[in-house]
């Protein structure tokens, strides 16, 4: 790989690039960051200058055979440019190719199926690379991702099961007749049906040859969560339960999840990203390791710490969000409150969830579960797990995320002072009670619990939504965000909402009932475009809002 890079390098040294021409570097990979860079620099000079002369070109009105040869000249440079361009396209692939098998051990399956999906992961890699609206420093942690998410879904290009398939064809014996059985066949089958110790061996055998396949499934499966985790740019840790933790099972994540903060709130976030204490911390490298995989009682501490915000500054790799905008709403109100300050120094951020890997963000609940009877809880720790659990009443659907996660072009940033500017106050006036705005989880238990009658829709209750909704959340379906804002309150609607069974017990994973209303709504709106989901993503206008709602 050295020497490929050594000689694509050389050649692109040299090509003449505008005014200056590169020499040859005797070791191109002594200062390889100062090498690119200067590719990079010549390379955006040549494309300015380029496209200067065919703008000239164009706009030339009597054409002189004079420059004939001179674009004759320029014209093959531009070839021998355009040729290498390729090659060196191909070798960044086949680079990033090399870089994940460096990953994998030598001799083991991580690698055999690296070797073997070689071409779907240089396809992807070509597709990320190709997106001109992809930041280089996001090149490879949206690679990986992609990757993981191929390897997961069960009709992924990545899928494991694809391999395991390719190597019981291989051991069929050429050429394979598949109406042909051989005598060891016949004998195999007669001995099943007459011999119970031999089918119940044979019974064990494929248990447990299934059971290794599971295995190395998972090993797969894990093998890119821990790629994510050591991006070089990018890191991201997700939750990803071992095989030691058979209790966790990681709950549904709502669409939407949001987060209020301010400059004095833990760790790092802002319009890019949001980062645990831990993560910018002297010990950030420890803050790529999973939650799930660290020592039980270290975990179950971190966890309780973190929601009894008693976390040390520098010991936290968690951050918190909810499903529930009427509770990181009135989070932000509290926290202007508290600090006296600006409500344009609050901010609330909204994240696409499903923009993100599967693992991104933990149900606190399916956390608390995996950790309760983790030996190492004193009395006082089991007490609040338990009260976590069962009382409902201060159930605000919270996730969580550990050391940092890039949100940028996957997430919208609003100010409290735009969302009051905009008209949250003038959709639910209750919100601008001065008295309450020191209280939070008991100020929106009161809201639910006087929003949870049937509450008839006004046009300006719909106008409003839409306004803040436009106006506050950037890249996001506007009539969409309106849904969530006007789902805060329980209104009567225009057709019955179907309920299944299914889908009640999922949006009931999701806690807060706002949150519930929302999503039953959704899938409804889903179900009956006949699994097409137009729910709100086509509507235009305010009065298809009024459909779903009774307006006065």
């Amino acid at each position: 790989m050295a020497e490929q890079f050594t000689s694509l390098v050389n050649t692109f040294g040299g090509l003449r690039f505008t005014d200056r021409s590169t020499s040859n570097w005797s070791d191109p990979t002594q200062d390889l960051l100062k090498t690119i860079r200067e590719m990079v620099t010549s390379c955006q000079s040549t494309s300015a200058n380029a496209a200067h002369v065919g703008t000239v070109i164009e706009g030339t009105q009597t054409p002189s055979g004079e420059y004939i040869a001179s674009l004759s000249a320029l014209r093959r440079e531009a070839v021998a440019l355009a040729n290498i361009t390729k090659k060196f396209s191909d070798f960044t692939k086949d680079y990033i190719m090399a870089y994940l098998i460096s990953l994998a051990s030598p001799w083991t399956l991580e690698q055999k199926m690296l070797s073997h999906f070689s071409d779907e992961v240089k396809r992807i890699a070509g597709n990320v690379l190709d997106d001109e609206t992809t930041d280089e420093s996001s090149v490879l942690r949206i690679i990986l991702e992609e990757c993981y998410a191929q390897a997961l879904c069960d009709s992924g290009t990545l899928h494991p099961d694809e391999y395991f398939e390719s190597l019981e064809e291989s051991c069929f014996e050429e050429p394979y007749d598949p109406d042909f059985e051989s005598e060891e066949f016949y004998e195999h089958e007669n001995r099943l049906a007459i011999e119970d110790s031999y089918a119940e061996a044979s019974r064990a055998q494929c248990e447990r040859k299934a059971e290794r396949k599971g295995q190395q499934r998972e090993e797969w499966i894990r093998f890119w969560v821990r790629a994510l985790s050591k991006c070089h740019d990018e890191p991201t840790t997700l939750f990803y339960p071992p095989a030691n933790l058979p209790s966790c099972c990681l709950a549904e994540v709502p669409r939407y999840l949001f987060r209020a903060f301010d400059e004095e709130s833990s760790g790092l976030s802002d319009h890019h990203v949001v980062a645990s204490a831990e993560s910018i911390s002297a010990e950030s490298e420890r803050s790529r390791t999973d939650l799930l995989s660290r020592p039980p009682g270290e975990s179950a501490r971190m966890l309780y710490n973190h929601l009894k915000w008693f976390a040390s500054k520098d010991a936290d790799n968690l951050m918190s969000w909810s499903g529930s905008l009427l509770y990181v709403i009135q989070h932000a109100i509290r926290k202007c409150n508290k600090r006296c300050c600006d409500p344009a120094e609050v901010y609330i951020c909204i994240v696409d969830t499903r923009k993100f890997p599967r693992g991104q963000f933990a149900r606190d609940k399916s956390l608390l579960r995996a950790y309760r009877d983790a030996p190492e809880l004193d009395q006082r720790m089991r007490s609040f797990f338990d009260f976590r659990l069962r009382d409902p009443r201060y159930d605000n659907g919270e996730y969580l995320s550990q050391g940092v996660l890039h949100h940028a072009g996957r997430s919208s940033v609003v100010s409290l002072e735009q969302l009051i500017q905009a008209g949250l106050y003038d959709l639910y006036r209750e919100s601008a009670d001065a008295s309450a705005g020191n209280l939070w989880a008991e100020r929106v238990k009161l809201l639910r619990s006087a929003w949870s009658d049937d509450h008839t829709t006004t046009q300006l209750d719909i106008h409003y939504a839409v306004k803040v909704a436009r106006e506050c959340f950037n890249g996001f379906d506007a009539l969409d965000i309106a849904l969530v804002l006007l789902t805060l309150k329980e209104r009567k609607l225009r057709t019955i909402v179907t309920k299944e069974q299914g889908h009640q017990r999922n949006s009931h994973d999701f806690g807060p009932v706002e949150v519930q209303r929302y999503t039953t709504i959704m899938k409804d709106m889903v179900a009956k475009g006949r699994g097409i989901p137009i729910a709100l993503f086509a509507f235009a206008t305010d009065r298809q809002l009024e459909e779903i709602f009774e307006c006065s």
